[in-house]
């Protein structure tokens, strides 16, 4: 059996960009022969100083929406990154085996430090997360593209700490499974769809009505054609509604294209309003049905599981470097 590790931090409220970019693949492999973890990565949000205050608020709020949305919990844990301290612990062990320049090179670091700060947070974001993959051994990781170096940086220090101290860490795939689109903005199409309030009316969030949603893709942003053809580099606003569109009906860019090849614009717009409402409005029902106490119930048996696993390999790990 295969284990799975992914994360999510918890920033703000999940939007529609985390269902279609990671969610359903987690929703689609927990239902497989995997064993899988899904975090919720609150040490790593710490790099963008969010306000303790609705720390907690947010931490629950995610994990019920991953539930909300479907996750198998007969073969998923989901539990809470700060409550299992070995993952910083083995951070620490990972810096070890990391290359400074590897991490200058990170192109999130570039983006990320000129937005939020060149602070050291930034820089080892890399192994945090290679420790959390690696705190559970996991052989796959469901990435999108802009994760895939951080997941070749994972691989390429597993292999250096294999080869000084004998084989213990799986050296991890990105995952065969199928990987979402990577939505943008409605307002912004040239940004990512963002959890921050900053980006409100470009976002569609999970507890967002059909009238809010609707007048969301009512609003976004096209071009002057009236010709829906997905077209990344001249038509970046028409081509996130073909991924939306495409990535909830599960079918092509062409099917859309051709689907509606007669089509203006304010039709099209609306007729993925309908869908990502239709899409959107079980998962918040479910939501609205799952009690908290329910849920800190499960978080705190999970929790259990998710440190049984990760205190085993830190005892390997430590016996091997005799501490």
């Amino acid at each position: 059996m295969k284990t799975v590790f992914s994360g999510i931090q918890p920033t703000g409220k999940v939007h529609l960009g985390n269902f279609l970019g990671a969610i359903n693949n987690w929703v689609e492999m927990s239902n497989g022969k995997n064993k899988n973890y899904f975090c919720v990565v609150d040490l790593h949000s710490l790099t963008t100083h969010p306000d303790p205050k609705d720390m907690d608020e947010n931490i629950l709020s995610t994990v019920k929406v991953l539930i909300a949305a479907g996750i198998n919990l007969d073969n998923s844990t989901i539990y809470v990154q700060s409550k299992v301290s070995e993952h910083a612990q083995l951070s620490w062990i990972l810096s070890n085996f990391c290359q400074i320049g590897d991490l200058q090179r990170m192109t999130q670091f570039k983006e990320k430090s000129s937005e939020l700060g060149s602070h050291a947070g930034i820089l080892t974001y890399p192994i945090l997360m290679a420790s959390d993959i690696l705190i559970h051994k996991a052989h796959e990781v469901p990435v999108g593209d802009d994760q895939t170096q951080h997941l070749e940086l994972t691989r390429n220090i597993a292999e250096r700490f294999n080869n000084k101290y004998g084989v213990i860490f799986p050296i991890p795939d990105k995952t065969s499974g199928k990987v979402g689109a990577r939505l943008m903005s409605l307002r912004h199409p040239e940004n990512k769809m963002s959890k921050s309030a900053d980006d409100i009316n470009g976002t569609i969030y999970f507890d967002d009505s059909k009238d809010d949603i609707m007048k969301k893709f009512k609003s976004s942003v096209t071009d002057s054609e009236d010709e829906i053809r997905y077209d990344l580099d001249k038509k970046a606003g028409i081509s996130n509604l073909i991924d939306i569109y495409s990535s909830i009906q599960d079918i092509s860019h062409k099917e859309v294209e051709k689907k509606f090849s007669s089509s203006k614009y304010g039709e099209f717009k609306m007729e993925v309003g309908e869908v990502v409402a239709n899409y959107i409005h079980p998962i918040f029902s479910n939501y609205d049905s799952l009690s908290d106490k329910e849920i800190l119930s499960l978080m705190k048996t999970n929790l259990e599981i998710a440190k049984s696993s990760a205190k085993k390999t830190m005892e390997e790990v430590n016996s091997l470097l005799g501490i």
